[in-house]
């Protein structure tokens, strides 16, 4: 018997589905549940640099073989995997995995074999987190296409979790590539809290693009200065990606644009990732009992 291949999902026949505007409001409304008025994590993770040092370093302890000194998940290692995005030294790095040692969210571990080597282990207090946020990921795509299932994303299975960081192992350039191609995103991402600015206008905005949200209220609800908030807000300004007026911000089209592209492409993204973690030996034998 012929097994059948899943259908993936392009990005542009996710953007023309009827329900995406329906799923993109489900996205905005789980992330900004993470995030929106707890300025701690928001500080913490709302920024690419940190972002990505915190799931590529989960996607390394999933993915690691104990056998295979290689793909110990080291602090060697992330810098490695992190040089392609080209955003942090390699000093930084080790501040940003020293600040979530700190805060409990990664332990570093000894290895048997090695006592030299220190293995970056994410705690429960990280599992927990990445739990919430790959059923923020998956909220959408269950919304457009429920026939796919996503029970397990959405019940947060801690085995379906591991098995979907593992299955992004051979995918982590493809992280680089969203942001080179998204670079409207990438300009708002690397900013402090910047996206998670932009996913609370593109809520307040409604349909008709503009918001009356205040520079004071955004700067309390992810824990940055009310200064932050002005420059961010005239440098997209200065791109052209918004208005600034006394009737409020107003989102240009070309921001609006981009947002949906990218959110469209990351569902495309996670959409793949499904099908291969559940192919994976692991979730086979997980749905067979």
């Amino acid at each position: 018997m012929i097994q059948q291949l899943p259908h993936f999902h392009s990005p542009d026949e996710i953007l023309a589905h009827t329900a995406f505007a329906e799923a993109r409001r489900a996205w905005i409304d789980g992330m900004l549940g993470l995030y929106e008025n707890n300025p701690f994590l928001s500080r913490l993770l709302a920024a690419t640099q940190r972002s990505a040092v915190f799931f590529n370093t989960l996607v390394l302890d999933a993915a690691h073989d104990p056998a295979d000194r290689s793909t110990w998940p080291t602090i060697s290692l992330l810098q490695e995997v992190m040089a392609a995005y080209q955003l942090s030294s390699r000093r930084s790095i080790e501040t940003i995995v020293a600040r979530f040692v700190e805060t409990g969210y990664l332990s570093r571990r000894a290895v048997a074999a090695d006592n030299r080597v220190r293995l970056l282990v994410p705690t429960e207090k990280m599992l927990a987190h990445d739990l919430d946020w790959v059923r923020v990921y998956y909220s959408p795509l269950s919304l457009m296409f429920p026939a796919c299932g996503y029970a397990q994303p959405m019940r947060r299975d801690p085995a379906f979790r591991t098995a979907l960081r593992r299955a992004s192992r051979p995918g982590l350039g493809d992280a680089v590539k969203l942001l080179a191609t998204n670079p409207t995103i990438t300009f708002m991402m690397n900013r402090d809290a910047g996206m998670m600015v932009l996913i609370k206008l593109m809520q307040t905005g409604g349909a008709t693009g503009l918001s009356s949200v205040a520079f004071t209220d955004l700067a309390k609800r992810f824990g940055i200065s009310r200064t932050h908030v002005r420059r961010l807000l005239r440098d997209a300004e200065m791109e052209g990606l918004l208005r600034l007026s006394k009737a409020g911000i107003a989102l240009e089209p070309p921001l609006v644009t981009a947002f949906n592209r990218f959110l469209a492409d990351c569902m495309a993204g996670f959409h793949a990732l499904y099908h291969f973690a559940m192919s994976s030996p692991e979730m086979a034998n997980s749905t067979a009992r």
